[in-house]
């Protein structure tokens, strides 16, 4: 079971996504699992989570999961908690990114 799921939600949001994805990687561990979903991006961010969901998967645990037709963030959040099995669960904007090192110091704070 993972330690940690990452719950990261995409949708129409190409020009941030790699951040976001390459935090990821920077912060990858192989305890780790990243929940990927694409609430049916139409600009291209679907073929980039999919790329990434490949390399990620050489360092961490990766779900991919993408929706058949648009249902919102909340949905899309509720779909990666869903698919989820991590002990621990937090979240990232598909807009977003984090520092290298974040999740390690997240389990860290959240264990002691």
């Amino acid at each position: 079971m993972p330690r940690l799921s990452v719950i990261v939600p995409f949708y129409n949001v190409r020009q941030y996504a790699s951040d976001a994805l390459v935090s990821l990687r920077a912060n990858a561990r192989p305890d780790f699992e990243f929940v990927l979903v694409d609430d049916h991006s139409q600009d291209g961010t679907s073929a980039l989570v999919e790329r990434a969901a490949e390399e990620l998967s050489q360092v961490a645990r990766v779900r991919c999961i993408r929706h058949e037709r648009n249902k919102g963030l909340a949905t899309a959040r509720n779909t990666g908690l869903d698919a989820a099995r991590g002990d621990y669960l937090t979240f990232l904007d598909g807009d977003d990114w984090l520092a290298p090192g974040h999740l390690t110091d997240l389990v860290a704070a959240i264990e002691q």
